[in-house]
């Protein structure tokens, strides 16, 4: 079977601090290297490197976003949802999609909130959720793309045939003999 090659260049990042956990999953995750995947243990070292990445409608920036976090530097628990405003401030464009252990229904709908794209549970199946996200994602920004480049090439087309009947009006009301036949 033909793999499906994606024209987007895309960006995917981890955010977990038990980044051994998403390198194995990541082990078994084939596409692994047709995107740009990065992992961090640290939303601090994440935010140092998400800053180059430019916002782009042709690119596309997929976070994964675990739900327990590192501590600061006073022992407490870095806000996943604060972590997920930040990364949506810097780039509005991202698809944000957080993953944990357990259903924290009041986190979920908050993340919602803010522009979470979806939840994943952490489970047996997060593999092939984690590919099946980013092959969505993926797609649906490549059906975005496309259909504005559709209507950009038909705004151009009825601009051309709205030059040429003025143009060819112009023309007959100038030199009506040359439509005479």
């Amino acid at each position: 079977m033909l793999k499906r090659k994606y024209n987007q260049e895309a960006h995917v990042f981890f955010i977990d601090n038990d980044d051994s956990y998403i390198r194995d999953v990541l082990a078994g995750f084939e596409e692994v290297n047709e995107h740009n995947v990065k992992i961090y243990s640290r939303s601090k070292e994440f935010f140092e490197d998400f800053i180059d990445v430019e916002p782009s409608k042709r690119k596309v920036v997929i976070v994964f976003l675990a739900t327990t976090l590192e501590t600061d530097a006073e022992n407490n628990d870095i806000d996943v949802i604060e972590v997920l405003k930040k990364i949506k401030q810097i780039n509005p464009l991202s698809e944000v999609i957080l993953y944990s252990e357990d259903d924290d229904i009041n986190l979920v709908s908050s993340a919602f909130h803010y522009g979470a794209y979806t939840f994943i549970k952490k489970n047996e199946n997060i593999i092939l959720r984690i590919e099946n996200n980013i092959k969505g994602i993926i797609s649906q920004k490549t059906f975005l793309v496309k259909k504005n480049s559709s209507r950009i090439i038909t705004i151009i087309f009825i601009v051309f045939l709205i030059l040429t009947s003025i143009t060819i009006l112009f023309l007959y009301f100038l030199f009506p003999q040359l439509f005479a036949f």
